[in-house]
């Protein structure tokens, strides 16, 4: 018999279970603590989206980990994804391939619930074995010496923090920030409210802050508790800060590193940000940042939802008004992108017919090729099997007039993303 069967959790009895389980595998993290605040307060919460893996003969949970329901923008577009969170595996019961098994449940509800994204967090060299690829850029190290803050800021910045009434100001501060960015978190009042309450009391607690200029302009701004490193780390700013404001900021955070003891203030902001510019302007050092990493359980689904996307990058390039077939080949299967006038009118399963385009890309790739984290052209870098087809392999009389490469050029163009949390 089976040591272990896995089962969907039961808030009534699970949740102090799973409270005291990860905290013993992160100890001395406190996981344990922030996995029961999502269960008891977060939005939409429900034991059908945590995992678990228990021990027969004991009783004990031996691996979990939960699906955290996001809403991200791409565009115009809605995406519903999945963030694969809070995973976690006992001592004692790994290697065991627990957490596929708890992958595989997982993915029968993004499948059955009609997910676009699935998402992780998680260290490297672990989750490609579960299909996950690098494909978002994610956390930031802008680090800013202390003295490379200039003294002396405006006065007449106000600094507060934000309360409940300010939520319809920091949605439109989200939806303005969605609009620089190709893909971004979208969070509702719901989510708002818990992280201005409930959420404070986690390991993500943060101070939430409205910076006023003498004008009456206004920017929000987010200082995260505790976090890697030991500087004074900045997770979120707006995008109407101006430079008198970020100023203002800057010294706000420079004093409030001297009170914590910091030795200097972290941007976990994306490098183009306009305050991230103007500290590595000051002298800031800046890393490359790390990346989710995401899988797409249904290519056809995501690409289906991103037609408007797709045919509006079409109508402002130089393939405007195009007709032909384009075929995606992912080796295992293709599908072919059927396009009339400019408008793309059906997305069906690939063959070996005619095309006017023929691309190959491993499927484990083309998140970052979709999400726009990376061109062709870069990821064919490492990997030479990302290809136009008739540009590599066909005669050479053909190669010249291929316009697979070009046309994959304008439907999948490299784009700013950043997706700010919601917990």
């Amino acid at each position: 018999m089976d040591r272990y069967f896995v089962r969907k959790a039961d808030f009534s009895k699970d949740i102090d279970d799973l409270r005291d389980f990860f905290n013993r595998v992160f100890e001395p993290e406190k996981v344990g603590e922030f996995a029961s605040n999502l269960m008891r307060h977060f939005p939409g919460m429900s034991g059908d989206l945590w995992f678990v893996a228990e021990e027969r003969d004991s009783g004990d949970i031996a691996a979990a980990c939960a699906l955290l329901p996001w809403r991200w923008r791409m565009g115009k577009i809605r995406l519903k994804v999945a963030e694969m969170g809070i995973v976690g595996t006992g001592e004692a019961h790994r290697h065991r391939g627990l957490m596929r098994r708890l992958h595989s449940e997982l993915m029968d509800t993004v499948r059955r619930e009609s997910y676009h994204l699935v998402v992780i967090q998680g260290i490297p060299g672990f989750y490609d074995r579960l299909g996950f690829r690098f494909a978002l850029p994610l956390c930031s190290h802008i680090d800013l010496p202390l003295h490379g803050i200039p003294g002396g800021g405006s006065s007449d910045v106000s600094v507060r923090s934000a309360t409940v009434d300010d939520i319809p100001f920091l949605m439109e501060e989200d939806e303005l920030f969605g609009s620089s960015n190709f893909v971004s978190a979208l969070r509702g009042p719901e989510v708002w409210r818990y992280l201005l309450n409930e959420g404070q009391s986690t390991e993500y607690g943060s101070d939430f802050l409205v910076i006023e200029a003498p004008t009456g302009r206004r920017s929000y701004a987010r200082i995260s508790r505790q976090g890697f490193g030991k500087g004074l780390i900045v997770s979120e700013v707006g995008e109407r800060m101006s430079h008198q404001m970020a100023v203002g900021f800057m010294n706000y955070c420079l004093r409030l590193a001297e009170e914590r003891e910091k030795p200097y203030v972290r941007l976990d902001l994306h490098p183009e940000a306009s305050i991230s510019r103007l500290a590595i302007a000051s002298g800031a050092s800046s890393d490359e940042t790390y990346a989710w990493q995401v899988s797409i359980p249904d290519v056809k689904r995501l690409l289906t939802v991103m037609v408007p996307i797709l045919e509006e990058r079409i109508s402002c390039g130089v393939f405007e008004g195009y007709t032909g077939r384009v075929r995606l080949d992912f080796f295992d299967d293709s599908l072919d992108l059927v396009w009339i006038n400019g408008k793309l009118e059906d997305i069906r399963a690939g063959g070996d017919g005619e095309c006017d385009a023929h691309f190959f890309i491993h499927k484990e790739l083309f998140p970052a090729l979709c999400l726009g984290h990376r061109t062709w052209r870069e990821l064919r870098a490492n990997r030479p099997d990302v290809f136009p087809a008739l540009s590599n392999v066909g005669p050479r009389t053909g190669r010249f007039g291929d316009l697979t490469g070009t046309f994959i050029d304008e439907l999948f163009p490299r784009r700013r993303s950043w997706v700010y949390e919601q917990y």
